[in-house]
């Protein structure tokens, strides 16, 4: 990525003051748009000092199909972790000055303006979810950043990242979710005051600006239903992180922000995060709705943590993958030409440790019974013993399956040399009790006739 030089700190739009009063909590949805309050407050505080070399900036304006979209991509092109930000309701790619720069030197950054938003081009197509899925695709595409990908939605921009993950999981490494609109929010908030409820939704939508007004009515929709439009199909099981604001306001100016209507939100959100099997649900009492600018370093270490165990569990499935080529190409290699040689391949492949051999080769042997499958076992489990020369462990299995082939001599030196290599590495009695045992068991075995 070529250097230039791209502002991140200059708000998206002003908006009418009445509009200010109601958009953060847009009632369900948290309206996401960018106050001057919270903007005074941002400015307010020190930027974030990097503690590391700035990674070059790219702005772009590019091409989404006749349309143009404002785009600052930085970080390391080599990373292999790509973070791609969402903003919340009315929002530009400004909302998230205080975190990109922080995860840029170790990752692959795209922060971008919706169609319509900060200096993007309008796009003639009604709003939806799905046609700003379109346009990320697009956008991705132009900016030549290939999947897998981790998302980073606040507000609004959580409907977002939930569509495009549901229509692309094959692409999502991670998600994280920065206090998350919720589409069932109002549908908890109404008992609490109906007539409350209904008039702040009419206020916002009588005080947000013109050209918001159509994404304002259709975020109510989608509050209206309860759900997410046409949605793609069930969100992937990738590690995740939901942040949540639980602050408490002495004068709740909203219904959202009453002690009822914050137990409300916490309660959908640990209620979201419960279809994910890895990742964090935190809680902060500290910042309101816009989290990344009032605690950034929650964001930033959310995302670390997403790369953290999307990272791992890559590995953890391309082991799974390889322990089960391995089962594969051990059954194949009993009818190679020499099988020997085929084995000896097979337990050298990339990522696979003495155990998963060890365990690939008892897999094989069973109950012993069968001859073929035992033979085959102690082709594994003695090119085991000599990969890992100094393996106790590897030298006693290749030990008992050279004794169930009734190969005693053989078998009891395998013994022997477990247990002086347990000796020497100060294994523990349990482990030479049992190798002493084999070593007996051997022994005597080996004196009949």
């Amino acid at each position: 990525m070529t250097s230039s030089t791209a502002c991140l700190c200059r708000p998206a739009l002003h908006p009418s003051s009445s509009f200010q009063r109601l958009q953060l909590p847009l009632v369900a949805l948290l309206m996401s748009a960018f106050s001057l309050s919270t903007y005074a407050q941002a400015q307010a505080q020190p930027q974030v000092q990097a503690t590391v070399a700035p990674a070059p900036i790219n702005e772009q304006m590019l091409d989404v199909g006749g349309r143009k979209l404002h785009a600052i991509l930085m970080g390391d092109e080599k990373a292999q972790a790509t973070i791609v930000f969402e903003s919340g309701f009315s929002m530009d790619l400004s909302a998230w000055r205080r975190v990109a720069p922080q995860l840029a030197p170790r990752a692959k950054v795209l922060i971008y303006s919706r169609a319509g938003h900060g200096q993007s081009e309008p796009s003639p197509a009604p709003v939806s979810l799905q046609q700003s899925g379109r346009d990320l695709s697009a956008l991705l595409k132009a900016a030549q950043l290939p999947p897998p990908y981790v998302l980073v939605g606040h507000s609004y921009g959580a409907f977002l990242i939930r569509d495009f993950a549901s229509r692309h999981p094959e692409q999502i490494a991670g998600l994280v979710f920065v206090d998350p609109a919720h589409e069932r929010y109002d549908q908890v908030l109404k008992p609490l005051d109906a007539a409350r409820l209904a008039a702040e939704q009419a206020h916002l939508e009588r005080g947000a600006p013109e050209r918001f007004r159509a994404d304002v009515r259709y975020i109510q929709s989608i509050m209206d239903a309860g759900k997410l439009p046409d949605a793609g199909g069930p969100l992937p099981d990738v590690p995740a992180v939901v942040l949540t604001s639980t602050r408490r306001y002495a004068k709740p100016e909203v219904l959202l922000h009453t002690p009822a209507g914050m137990s409300a939100w916490r309660q959908l959100h640990s209620d979201f995060f419960a279809q994910f099997s890895n990742g964090a649900h935190v809680l902060t009492p500290t910042s309101g709705h816009h989290i990344q600018f009032d605690e950034p370093h929650l964001v930033v270490a959310a995302v670390d943590q997403v790369i953290r165990l999307s990272q791992e569990q890559a590995q953890r499935r391309a082991l799974e993958a390889a322990r089960a080529k391995l089962g594969g190409d051990l059954q194949a290699a009993a009818a190679a030409a020499d099988p020997q040689a085929a084995v000896e391949l097979a337990i050298r492949a990339p990522g696979l440790s003495e155990a998963d051999v060890n365990n690939a080769g008892y897999a094989i042997l069973g109950d012993g019974k069968q001859a073929p499958r035992a033979q085959l076992a102690a082709l594994v489990l003695g090119a085991n013993a000599r990969l890992y020369p100094k393996s106790d462990n590897a030298a006693d299995s290749h030990g008992e399956v050279l004794l169930k082939l009734g190969r005693r001599a053989e078998a009891r030196a395998e013994f022997a040399r477990a247990l002086s290599l347990a000796e020497a590495t100060g294994r523990s009695p349990r482990v030479l009790d049992s190798y002493r045992k084999h070593l007996a068991e051997a022994a005597e075995l080996a004196a009949k006739p």
